[in-house]
C-alpha cells in the first residue's frame, strides 16, 4: 500500500505504520502444518523493537474487534548495548538485531500473515543512527519500522494490561525495559497518570553499575537517582490510594517467577498469582546482592537478563518500599498486545472489508485499490470478464495459473490512476502500483502487474517507455498478453455500467469469437471492445469478432 497521505486512507499515527511489503513465504516440503486465516480475519505480524529483546506475535484480527494470538517469538538482541554513553547502536548490536528480524520474518511468511506493524522503542528513538538502522531493517527485509513516542508506549502498555488484567483497584503498572521503563496510574476508572522515564534497566546498568556484586556507593546512587526520577509518579500514586503494582515487561516477570519459586505456586504460571510484596522485597534483595555466577544459577533468570536485572529489581524495590504496596501481580500481555489492540480500533473498518479476501498478495492489492477509492464494481466485473477470456483461450497463450493471478491483479487495479488523473490514469496507475509496498509480490512480479495495468488502453509499447523496457523479453511478452486480455475486458465494460450480463467466448483456428449477452443497448461496449480486441490481434495473430446474442 502507499502511504497514509492517499486519498480516503485513515488517520495513521505512531505506533501503527504502513502495512508493508514482504518476500513471498518459502514452501518447502519440511514447512511445518499451520492453522489457516480464518474466512472473516486478516493476519498480522507485530513487532517490538525494544532496547533488550525484539518481540513479536502473530494475530489474527477479527472484525468484531477481538483478536487472536497463534504464535510468538522472543529474540534477545540487546540493541542498546554500549548506546547510552554515545548515542549509536553499535555494528555488533544492529547485526544481532538484522539476524532475529529475519527469524521473525521466516516465522511470519510461514504463518502467511498479510501485514506486519514493527514499533521501536528507546534504543532506535534516541540513537543518533536509528534513521539509518530503520532504512537498512526496510531494504533487507522489506519491514517498515515506525519509532513511538514514549507516552505513547505508555499509554499501548496499559491498553494491554487493562485487556488482561482487572484494574478495579487502584493499580501502578510498570513495564521495565531496556532503555525506559513505563509508569501508568491507572483504575476501574481509566489511566490517571502516564509517564516514560529514562530507567531502563540497561541504561542503569551502563550508568551506574560496575561492580559485582554492586558495592554500597553505586547502589546508594542508582537507588538516589531512581527516587529523583519518580517523585511524580510516586505523588500520582499516593493521591490515588495505590497498594498494588502490576508489571509488565520480561525484567519483572523474571523477578515474579523466582518469587513464585520461593512462595507461590510453582505449578502455576507467575501471571496467574498474586504475591505478598514482602516476598517480593526478599527476592530483590537477594537479587540486589547477588553476583553474576549466583544470579545465572537462579532458576527465572537468564543469561542475557542476569548482568542487568540487580537495577531493575531496585527499581521495583524503591517502589514497593517508598508507595508501601501490599501486592505484586504480573500481566501476561505488554506492549505488543496494546500495538494490536490500537491496531483493530483504528482500522477495524479495513479488516472488515479486507477478511473476505484470503491471500495475503490479494488483500494488499484489494487494500491499495480501496484507500485510493476505486470503483470496485467495475474493478471486479472487468476483473471476471478478463479472466474468463483467459481461460477460453489458454490453448493460445499456454500460461499457468501464476500468469492468471497476476491478470487478477492487474484488472483489479487498472483504474487507480483514477486517483491522480483521469486523463493519464493508465500512466499513474503504472507508478502508482510500482511504488506500492504490496505483500508478498516479487519486484519482477510487482512490475509485470504494473506495466499490464499501463497497457489496458489505447497505446503499445515504444522505445521510451523506460519501465516496460527494463523488463526481459519473456516478461514483455507475458505483460502484451495479460494486457491484450485486459483491454479487451475493459472494452466490454466501457460505460461502468456492467451492461454485459454473460459472455461467451469460444477460440476457433480463424478467430477469438465473443458472445455477449447484455442488459440493455451494447452499442458501446461493443464498439470499444473492438478497439480493445486490436492488441489481442496484434499479440496472438487472431481476429477477435464481438458479437450480441440475439442481435
Amino acid at each position: 500500500m502507499l502511504e497514509s497521505d492517499l486519498p480516503d486512507a485513515p488517520v495513521v499515527e505512531a505506533p501503527l505504520p504502513d502495512l508493508i511489503v514482504s518476500r513471498p513465504p518459502v514452501e518447502t516440503p519440511l514447512s511445518p502444518v499451520r492453522t489457516p486465516v480464518a474466512p472473516e480475519a486478516v493476519r498480522l505480524c507485530v513487532i517490538d523493537l525494544g532496547t533488550n529483546s525484539f518481540h513479536s506475535i502473530i494475530v489474527d484480527a477479527f472484525p468484531d474487534g477481538t483478536f487472536a494470538v497463534l504464535d510468538r517469538l522472543k529474540e534477545m538482541v540487546k540493541l542498546g548495548e554500549r548506546e547510552f554513553a554515545e548515542h549509536r547502536l553499535t555494528d555488533e548490536a544492529m547485526e544481532r538485531g538484522m539476524v532475529a528480524l529475519h527469524q521473525i520474518k521466516t516465522l511470519a511468511d510461514d504463518w502467511g500473515v498479510s501485514a506486519f506493524i514493527a514499533c521501536a522503542t528507546s534504543a532506535i528513538r534516541e540513537a543518533t543512527n536509528g534513521g539509518d538502522y530503520m532504512d537498512r531493517i526496510r531494504r533487507e527485509t522489506g519491514i517498515v519500522v515506525r519509532p513511538i513516542a514514549g507516552e505513547t508506549e505508555a499509554r499501548l502498555i496499559y491498553d494491554a494490561v487493562r485487556h488482561a488484567v482487572d484494574l478495579s483497584e487502584p493499580s501502578l503498572l510498570i513495564d521495565i525495559g531496556g532503555g525506559s521503563t513505563e509508569f501508568i496510574v491507572a483504575d476501574a476508572h481509566g489511566a490517571h497518570h502516564l509517564v516514560s522515564l529514562p530507567l531502563g534497566a540497561q541504561r542503569l546498568t551502563e550508568q551506574f553499575v560496575t561492580t559485582d556484586p554492586v558495592n554500597r556507593t553505586e547502589f546508594r546512587a542508582l537507588r538516589d537517582h531512581i527516587r529523583g526520577q519518580i517523585d511524580d509518579v510516586i505523588q500520582a500514586a499516593r493521591a490515588h490510594h495505590v497498594r498494588r503494582v502490576v508489571g509488565s515487561s520480561g525484567t519483572l516477570l523474571s523477578i515474579a517467577q523466582v518469587v513464585n519459586s520461593a512462595y507461590g505456586d510453582a505449578e502455576a504460571p507467575a501471571h496467574e498469582q498474586t504475591f505478598d510484596a514482602a516476598h517480593v522485597r526478599a527476592i530483590t534483595k537477594q537479587i540486589m546482592e547477588s553476583d553474576y555466577a549466583a544470579r545465572l544459577a537462579t532458576p527465572g533468570i537468564t543469561e542475557r537478563r542476569a548482568d542487568q536485572i540487580v537495577a531493575g529489581a531496585l527499581l521495583l524495590d524503591v517502589v514497593l518500599k517508598d508507595l508501601g504496596i501490599e501486592r505484586f501481580v504480573v500481566s501476561p500481555d505488554a506492549l505488543r498486545e496494546g500495538i494490536v489492540l490500537d491496531y483493530v480500533g483504528r482500522e477495524l473498518k479495513w479488516i472488515r472489508r479486507l477478511a473476505p479476501y484470503q491471500s495475503r498478495r490479494r488483500q494488499s492489492v484489494y487494500e491499495l485499490a480501496m484507500r485510493l477509492r476505486f470503483d470496485q464494481a467495475h474493478a471486479e466485473h472487468v476483473t471476471a470478464l478478463a479472466l474468463q477470456l483467459f481461460d477460453a483461450a489458454e490453448p493460445l497463450h499456454r500460461r499457468g495459473e501464476e500468469a492468471r493471478e497476476l491478470l487478477e491483479y492487474a484488472a483489479v487495479l487498472h483504474d487507480v490512476g483514477y486517483a491522480i488523473s483521469r486523463r493519464n490514469h493508465h500512466k499513474h496507475a503504472l507508478y502508482i502500483i510500482q511504488e506500492a509496498d504490496l505483500q508478498g509480490f516479487t519486484p519482477e512480479e510487482k512490475a509485470i502487474v504494473a506495466n499490464v495495468a499501463r497497457y489496458h488502453r489505447a497505446g503499445l509499447p515504444k522505445p521510451t517507455h523506460r519501465d516496460f523496457q527494463r523488463l526481459d523479453r519473456e516478461q514483455q511478452r507475458l505483460v502484451l498478453e495479460l494486457a491484450a486480455f485486459l483491454r479487451l475486458a475493459n472494452g466490454l465494460d466501457r460505460s461502468h455500467f456492467r451492461n454485459v450480463a454473460r459472455l461467451v467466448p469460444v477460440l476457433t483456428d480463424d478467430a477469438f469469437a465473443v458472445t455477449l449477452y447484455t442488459r440493455a443497448d451494447p452499442a458501446l461496449d461493443v464498439w470499444a471492445a473492438r478497439q480493445g480486441g486490436e492488441l489481442f490481434e496484434t499479440v496472438f495473430g487472431r481476429a477477435v469478432e464481438v458479437r450480441v446474442a440475439g442481435g
